[in-house]
């Protein structure tokens, strides 16, 4: 009876749930914007595990190594992969952003991407490098430095990318555009048709870049980068606001909304300041930021959305019903790799009463248990290599951290394992039940 009632009450917050933020969190995840930002930072992936890796490769713990590396003048050469996918971040994300916008517009077209990083590269600041030549002649050359197309023109990037890929496109289907006679080759026609839009947005972003010059801040992308993605990274260094993220990130899931929708959020936030580890560690210097998109990922997520790795192993190997058995181990290769679609869609935990709570709670006690061992200086601040989020638990921990925060991984997944224990348990008595019915 008690047990009932228990069900009850759990299915009416249910409902409340499903009508007050199922809407909202569905809406959230049509939207072409975010979904845009989400698509374009996923599409730098490689860019970025090549200059994660190359950072390791230059900075690698072991002085006989590094020396070598110096003297034997591969160091600079090394370094270049490094230089050029950190240094120009903002080109790629500003190319790949606008592109993917660009197609949900229905303008396949490689154009509005180059369009975007076009006018990002306009907008930074020039600076003037004095060179001495023969004969005492000095030479003034012009040039971007990769301060400003790098994390620090992350944001500009974004805004950039939507909007200009935005304005690119209605002046596409508004027809402001020169249209050659037919016979006239589909590529030479194509480039006359962003002729006038390329014009008009190079027009704008001109006025735009001398209005700045008017101002305090100089350029566009110093005004961004103090107004706008400073105290946004203050706030993504909040474990409050973070823990919120995590408690979102299961609560749209457990309605069957993908945790994508409020992840494109703060992505941009918490990938900045991975970043900033990796910079630091590839400088040497301390590591500055405790909570980023690798540390949010690698504690929150083991197994998966809900930290169901725990869930799963007790699945495999110790559930008495069939159909848990066969599920778990279907899932536990794709839970390794953070991927946990099997078990919440196929147990299922979507909309399950019994597993709301553990789903819920789970990932929050892993991501504050980690955060104040990080405070503890029990492990070490993640350096914010950009491996991908399938990267198999202990190896992220490792790569990221050390043995210590491995260590600590194997010991999250314990914990959230007796989270989950009492509720799987019901639910494994529940299909045990049926399956004994059925026979």
């Amino acid at each position: 009876m008690e047990m009932l009632h228990m069900s009850t009450k759990i299915n009416r917050f249910q409902d409340f749930l499903k009508n007050r933020v199922g809407k909202s969190a569905s809406k959230m995840a049509q939207n072409k914007v975010l979904q845009s930002i989400q698509q374009g930072m996923i599409a730098t992936l490689p860019f970025l595990i090549l200059g994660s890796f190359a950072s390791i490769i230059i900075n690698f713990p072991y002085t006989p190594f590094s020396q070598f590396l110096k003297n034997s003048g591969l160091y600079p050469f090394l370094n270049v992969p490094y230089q050029l996918t950190m240094g120009i971040l903002a080109i790629y994300v500003t190319f790949f952003t606008a592109k993917a916008y660009g197609e949900k517009e229905n303008i396949h077209s490689i154009l509005p991407a180059i369009t975007s990083v076009l006018s990002l590269v306009m907008l930074s600041p020039l600076k003037v490098l004095a060179i001495k030549g023969p004969q005492g002649k000095v030479t003034s050359t012009p040039f971007i430095p990769f301060d400003n197309i790098g994390v620090k023109g992350l944001f500009l990037g974004l805004i950039i990318s939507i909007l200009v890929s935005d304005f690119y496109c209605r002046l596409i289907k508004s027809k402001w555009t020169i249209k050659m006679p037919e016979g006239v080759p589909e590529t030479i026609s194509a480039s006359f048709k962003s002729l006038i839009p390329v014009i008009v947005i190079s027009i704008i972003i001109v006025i735009i870049k001398y209005l700045m010059s008017l101002t305090p801040y100089g350029d566009l992308n110093s005004a961004i980068y103090s107004l706008l993605q400073v105290p946004l990274q203050k706030i993504g260094t909040s474990p409050w606001a973070i823990l919120l993220v995590v408690i979102l990130n299961s609560l749209f899931f457990y309605f069957g909304i993908h945790s994508l929708a409020i992840n494109s959020i703060v992505m941009p936030i918490l990938y900045a300041l991975d970043f900033q580890n990796l910079a630091a560690f590839h400088a040497g210097n301390a590591i500055p930021n405790m909570i980023t998109w690798r540390f949010f990922y690698m504690t929150s997520k083991i197994g998966g959305t809900g930290c169901t790795l725990g869930l799963i192993i007790f699945m495999a190997f110790f559930a008495k019903s069939k159909q848990f058995k066969v599920l778990g181990r279907l899932s536990i290769v794709p839970a390794l790799f953070n991927t946990d679609e099997p078990v919440i869609f196929g147990l299922p935990i979507v909309l399950n009463p019994i597993m709301f709570i553990p789903f819920i709670l789970a990932p929050v006690i892993s991501f504050i248990g980690s955060y104040i061992c990080e405070l503890l200086h029990i492990v070490n601040p993640v350096i914010g290599l950009a491996l991908p989020e399938q990267t198999p638990i202990v190896i992220s921990g490792l790569l990221q951290s050390g043995p210590a925060f491995a260590i600590l991984q194997v010991i999250m997944i314990i914990i959230t394992a007796l989270i989950y224990l009492p509720f799987a348990k019901i639910a494994d008595n529940q299909a045990l039940a049926r399956e004994k019915s059925e026979n």
